[in-house]
């Protein structure tokens, strides 16, 4: 690349036709994938983020069970030999209720390390296929890099949520657990216009790059290439609700 990064990646967001033509999309996915390893990365990163927003906002404690706790039955049939370990511990203990909120976060980071992977990959036989009953001739590796590509404005969405659920939780402070699912309910309803907002603006703006990368490495026109795109990214859209 004789240009420098800054303006390719300019090029990239506002001309993808352009910067695609003057690089083929199969010449670019050794890049393509260090973005999706980076969204990858930033979805965790995120989601740990929302967690701590969450946490942040309970301040208050819920009655579970005690995984330490021995059933009383375990317990009257020791004997003088042997007594089993949690005889003597409580049925139930009160614990942190954000704390627990966070364990239900932590135990969702592998799922979210891996689905943008699993989307490149879907997003990659997709684009190849409708690409192919539009008429036109891609290549797996030009449509692997343009479905890696395609998820770089995911950044905008991630960004997005970071900062409206910083917002809506700022001054909310559960303290009743029995009221604290509508409470949560509320805030994140606060902010649901938003989300939408933002979900399309990275909707339309992964249209306009995989229309531009599909022209390139399909040789299609650009409603051949439009139309293409629109399906699997209008899945991808929903599932993102």
């Amino acid at each position: 690349m004789s240009d420098s990064v800054p303006a390719a990646l300019r090029q990239f967001l506002v001309r993808p036709r352009t910067f695609f033509a003057e690089r083929p999309p199969a010449s670019t996915l050794p890049i393509a994938i260090g973005v999706v390893v980076l969204i990858s990365i930033a979805t965790v990163g995120t989601l740990l983020l929302l967690g701590s927003i969450l946490a942040g906002a309970v301040d208050t404690t819920v009655t579970v069970d005690n995984p330490n706790h021995t059933p009383e039955w375990a317990c009257e049939s020791n004997t003088a030999e042997f007594t089993p370990a949690g005889c003597g511990e409580p049925e139930t203990i009160e614990r942190d209720a954000g704390e627990l909120i966070q364990e239900a976060i932590n135990d969702l980071v592998v799922i979210a390390l891996l689905a943008p992977l699993l989307m490149w990959v879907l997003g990659a036989i997709t684009f190849n296929l409708t690409a192919r009953l539009a008429g036109g001739r891609p290549s797996l590796a030009g449509t692997a890099a343009i479905a890696g590509w395609v998820a770089l404005p995911e950044l905008l969405r991630l960004g997005g949520a970071l900062v409206a659920f910083r917002v809506a939780f700022s001054d909310v402070t559960i303290t009743d657990p029995e009221r604290g699912a509508e409470v949560l309910e509320a805030a994140i309803s606060s902010i649901d216009p938003v989300l939408w907002l933002v979900s399309l603006l990275v909707a339309a703006w992964q249209w306009h790059i995989a229309t531009g990368g599909l022209m390139s490495d399909a040789d299609l026109d650009r409603g051949a290439a439009a139309a293409a795109t629109a399906f699997p990214l209008l899945i991808a859209f929903l599932l993102s609700l």
